[in-house]
């Protein structure tokens, strides 16, 4: 009996220690959660696409068939944004990026938004960016991403008109110039 009552208490006592342990891990998360917000950032710099790195050289054609180039693009302002239709967050960020392109007054010719396609699942992003980007559709994380070095979606990155990436990251926020 006195075996039983020794086993009850050490599992009782693990229990604790596990209960424990569970509420510092997820202290810790709503922690790193915050940090972003709190400094004001955008999140970190996408490693990919460094700010200050030349838009890398790319070809492909936009939804009506048009060309589309690195060169094209040169001697504006432009931001790229990379989704894939089975990203829940780039659905989300697809309203944010067109807030931006209106607050900074970008063209459809200044936004150049490639989306990867899995399946014929584009139409959703086609017909919200209809209009107000360059689409450019092709396969997930597909030659134009490649060029880029994209890794992940969503990924945003803004470009001088000399071509030279100034910001990038995963939110729409990094396309932001940077606060002092």
């Amino acid at each position: 009996m006195e075996i039983l009552v020794g086993f009850v208490v050490l599992i009782g006592a693990v229990a604790l220690l596990n209960l424990l342990l569970t509420m510092a891990v997820v202290r810790r998360l709503r922690q790193l959660a915050e940090q972003p917000a709190a400094r004001g950032s955008a999140g970190p710099e996408l490693e990919e696409v460094p700010a200050g790195s030349p838009v890398p050289s790319f070809r492909s054609r936009t939804l009506p068939g048009e060309p589309v180039t690195s060169e094209s693009l040169l001697g504006r302002e432009t931001v790229f944004a990379f989704f894939d239709t089975g990203c829940s967050v780039c659905k989300s960020a697809i309203p944010k990026l067109l807030a931006h392109a209106a607050e900074k007054r970008l063209t459809p010719g200044q936004v150049v938004v490639v989306v990867g396609d899995q399946g014929g699942e584009s139409g959703e992003y086609t017909g919200r960016l209809d209009g107000a980007a360059t689409v450019i559709l092709e396969p997930r994380l597909g030659p134009v991403a490649q060029a880029f070095g994209i890794q992940g979606v969503p990924a945003f990155v803004r470009a001088d008109a000399r071509g030279t990436v100034v910001t990038s990251g995963n939110t729409v926020d990094a396309l932001a110039p940077a606060r002092v």
